[in-house]
């Protein structure tokens, strides 16, 4: 009471209340407690709401906080993913981002820091069959394939490298899925790398660079298909690195090649006492039918396979590889002789392949050329028990080729390339046979291939081209055909 009195009075005198000599006048001391009471009450109240938005405020800032926080976290998220996973972009490929021989594409995984990487190819084209020849017209086309590279970097010095190739467009037509390649490197110094997997075998040219904006014409070069039996890959470990600048080699021990298969079969003999039960032979006019392409292959024949590779300049690279390897894997067969009769084991029948080849290229011309060789053990045998006649003891092909980029005589400096070519192949499949054999005029041929390959982006392709075909054996001429292609690389 005391205390609001006091203040009262203090009040009074803010206000110009006489206070001496006059009686105080209680319902004006009742009002202004009333009011002193009404403004303490507003007072608390507003010392409520600041308290409130003090609060309020408070969260607001904590929620801020958090929202940096989780995007602090999502940034660095972001910034492991950007490091751990590489996706191409429209980088421009090229021939000097191949490594290893392999194609620009397929060497990505080499270039990454870390992670995973992604690549791939496709091509497709449409043939026009020239009917001047004895076979009919049969005009086709197809979408060859695609291809999706998939590397992963687990360490500096531990790599996957794999190819899934879908070929033919459908599985229900023929087509098929397949890898290509699926290895793993272990990286240990510039000379001496160790490689496990399924492996392409290290010859040629195309075997190993087969991506279609990289070579000319819609279909790959016939000697490397007929002979080398590209696209070849077997299940192998090997070495590889370079010996000294410019200097490579890839050593390769891989399953062979499968030439027979076996058939035990019992036969019927003649008059003599004598048959045979043919086994299933593979070893014929080309080589293509006896690659296992790595699924439950036959591994009782170890094969070799050998690549060297000179660069003494960035635009000069030749060198040679080879292959050698039985190729029957203890296959038998079924024959009886003067009466006897039972199981035969094949002969070995050691297939051995090698080649030269080399590339060049200055400003807009290219040039490429390759000579390919095979060598069959044990031919006259294997004509003999099934083969016919159609195993020869030797084959070999070659091609020389020369290309020249024309778009920059149009548009001046351009990524564009607009490239004439032509290509010589002389192949002879037949070209020595064994014992009293007669080669067949069939299996030898003369092929000029001519064409244009237009690139309206490095890494996209449109080929046409012209393909005469001149075999000796005039009745089993292949025809002439036009080709159009696409192809593309990423």
């Amino acid at each position: 009471m005391w205390k609001s009195i006091c203040l009262l009075g203090a009040l009074a005198l803010v206000l110009g209340i006489p206070t001496g000599g006059y009686a105080v006048d209680e319902a004006r001391m009742q009002q202004l407690e009333q009011q002193l009471q009404d403004m303490q009450n507003a007072m608390s109240s507003m010392q409520g709401e600041l308290q409130s938005l003090r609060a309020e405020q408070k969260q607001e800032q904590e929620a801020e906080q958090e929202q940096a926080r989780r995007q602090n976290v999502l940034a660095e998220e972001v910034d492991k993913l950007r490091t751990s996973l590489t996706v191409p972009d429209f980088q421009p490929l090229s021939m000097e981002d191949s490594r290893y021989g392999l194609g620009p594409a397929a060497s990505k995984i080499y270039g990454v820091s870390q992670g995973l990487s992604i690549g791939g190819y496709g091509e497709a084209y449409y043939r026009k069959d020239v009917s001047d020849k004895s076979r009919s017209d049969r005009d086709t086309t197809d979408y060859l394939r695609f291809v999706l590279y998939t590397g992963y970097k687990f360490t500096d010095r531990i790599i996957l490298n794999a190819e899934l190739e879908f070929e033919h467009a459908s599985t229900s037509t023929g087509g098929s899925v397949s890898v290509e390649f699926a290895y793993l490197d272990f990286l240990m110094w510039d000379w001496a790398n160790f490689r496990a997997g399924m492996l392409l075998a290290p010859l040629g040219i195309v075997n190993e660079l087969h991506e279609p904006v990289f070579f000319n014409g819609v279909e790959r070069p016939e000697v490397e298909r007929r002979i080398i039996p590209s696209t070849w890959r077997e299940n192998g470990i090997g070495l590889f690195g370079e010996l000294l600048p410019g200097l490579e080699y890839r050593l390769y021990a891989m399953n062979a090649l499968e030439g027979a298969a076996s058939n035990t079969s019992a036969c019927t003999p003649d008059d003599d006492g004598n048959c045979v039960t043919k086994p299933s032979l593979k070893l014929k006019e080309h080589l293509r039918s006896t690659r296992q392409k790595g699924g439950e292959a036959m591994a009782e024949d170890i094969a070799f396979a050998a690549r060297l590779d000179y660069t003494p300049m960035l635009n000069l690279k030749f060198g040679g590889s080879v292959y050698t390897g039985k190729s029957t894997h203890d296959s038998q067969y079924f024959e009886c002789v003067d009466g006897s009769c039972g199981k035969v084991n094949l002969p070995g029948a050691r297939l051995t392949i090698w080649d030269l080849h080399a590339l060049y290229s200055w400003q807009g011309l290219e040039a490429r050329a390759l000579f390919a060789m095979s060598h069959l053990k044990d031919s006259d045998e294997l004509n003999r028990i099934g083969g016919g006649g159609k195993i020869a003891k030797e084959m070999y092909g070659f091609y020389t080729e020369l290309a020249y980029d024309i778009m920059p005589l149009v548009l001046g400096t351009t990524q564009q390339q607009l490239s004439p070519f032509v290509r010589f192949s002389y192949i002879d499949q037949h070209a020595e046979m064994a014992a009293d054999w007669d080669a067949q005029g069939r299996y030898e041929h003369r092929i000029w291939t001519t064409g244009v390959s237009y690139k309206p982006h490095p890494n996209v392709v449109l080929k046409v081209d012209y393909r005469n075909f001149d075999t000796v054996d005039n009745d089993n001429e292949r025809e002439d055909e036009v080709n159009f292609g696409i192809g593309f690389v990423f």
